[in-house]
């Protein structure tokens, strides 16, 4: 069975359900690459308005480089697609986000300062902080956060402001790390959820297909014995006296009602109006299945089966022409074998073996005094080789 697919609307582009489920936030999607660009200009629109008294280079180059951290830290970010963030891109893009902040808050003159110079670095600093988060890395997001609060804090007694105006710049930076955090708690084993869900219902879709299938089977086997036993049984049922051939004839139902029960991968109309034949003749035939045969179907005319099938008509249909006494055994082998099935004659001074492989070849071991030649190969001393191409012809 297909694994489920979730279209987006584009019936020649699926995707698939394990993509979906493993990146559930589309973290790295060209969608949020297009929304951390749009914030990115916002940053530098508003970080030039707030600072247009700034007149100092070296301000505004620290500035430039506080920006160029936070990209470098999204950048990281939206090239990795997968649900969980590597302990050491975590460690890397946590760093470089408190490192922008940093750079960027110990930058800025105490003559010029406003509140709203921290608001875009702050921002992205939260906004990057939140994604690592999603990432299955909260406590690098909050151990991050903590320690650009404490830089922040010093940075303001640093440039005159204090330690408590400097860390208070970053504090609501906590609450959305919260909401993230509480929210990735809750969404993040989503994925697994889902997936378990899938393999559940793949589980009874299996389960289902395989009793609908066992179902058929039964009704099917039901209808086949209705049809042969019936009138046997309502001809007993009316004190019906059965004549030699009748009695012989219900045998032969029997026999073959237990065929279908014990040789399934035999059965075909072929194969059972020739088996009939047979016995009719006085040969004794039996069938065995012990499974090699299943994965191949009767109607499949190139089939391992089919081809298995046939040749046992051919050796039955030989058998009605020539003999009235002997033996004839098929049998199906286990699966996992080299022979999927074997078929063995002894019809008086005719003897042999017929094997059915794996790859298609066929063998037939003859005995020496069956008037029938004989090339040595090295499957035997007296083995003649039919492939199956010869076979079908």
């Amino acid at each position: 069975m297909e694994a489920p697919m979730i279209s987006d609307g584009r019936e020649d582009d699926p995707i698939d359900l394990d993509e979906t489920t493993g990146n559930l936030f589309g973290l790295g999607s060209p969608l949020l690459i297009k929304a951390l660009a749009i914030f990115g200009g916002i940053y530098v629109i508003v970080m030039i308005g707030a600072g247009w008294q700034i007149r100092s280079v070296a301000t505004w180059a620290a500035l430039a480089a506080g920006f160029a951290l936070f990209v470098a830290a999204a950048a990281i970010l939206m090239r990795y697609g997968g649900s969980t963030l590597p302990q050491r891109t975590a460690a890397v893009v946590t760093t470089l986000t408190v490192a922008g902040a940093t750079t960027s808050f110990w930058s800025l003159p105490l003559d010029t300062y406003l509140t709203l110079q921290t608001t875009p670095v702050t921002s992205a600093m939260t906004i990057i902080l939140a994604m690592v988060v999603l990432y299955r890395r909260p406590w690098f997001a909050w151990v991050g956060a903590l320690c650009a609060t404490g830089l922040a804090a010093v940075g303001g007694e640093m440039i005159g402001i204090g330690y408590a105006v400097g860390a208070g710049n970053t504090l609501f930076c906590y609450p959305v790390l919260v909401l993230a955090t509480l929210f990735g708690l809750m969404a993040i084993p989503m994925p697994d959820r889902l997936r378990s869900l899938r393999e559940q219902a793949f589980a009874q879709a299996a389960e289902e297909a395989a009793t609908t299938a066992a179902a058929s089977e039964r009704r099917s086997q039901l209808q086949r014995l209705d049809a042969g036993a019936r009138p046997i049984l309502e001809q007993i049922a009316e004190g019906h006296a059965f004549g030699p051939d009748e009695a012989r004839d219900v045998r032969l139902m029997e026999a073959q009602l237990r065929d279908i029960i014990r040789a399934p991968g035999w059965d075909s109309p072929e194969v059972g109006e020739s088996v009939w034949g047979v016995r009719r003749r006085g040969v004794s035939v039996r069938l065995l299945d012990d499974g090699a045969l299943d994965e191949f179907g009767i109607d499949d005319k190139q089939s391992r089966g089919n081809l298995a099938r046939r040749i046992l008509v051919d050796e039955l249909t030989a058998i009605e022409a020539t003999a009235d006494q002997g033996s004839l055994t098929a049998r199906i082998l286990p699966a996992g074998r080299e022979v999927l099935a074997s078929i063995v004659v002894d019809v008086g001074p005719r003897m042999r073996r017929v094997e059915i492989y794996a790859d298609g070849s066929v063998t037939t071991d003859t005995s020496p005094d069956g008037g029938m030649p004989a090339t040595p190969t090295d499957r035997g001393p007296d083995t003649t080789v039919v492939t199956s191409a010869d076979q079908d012809c």
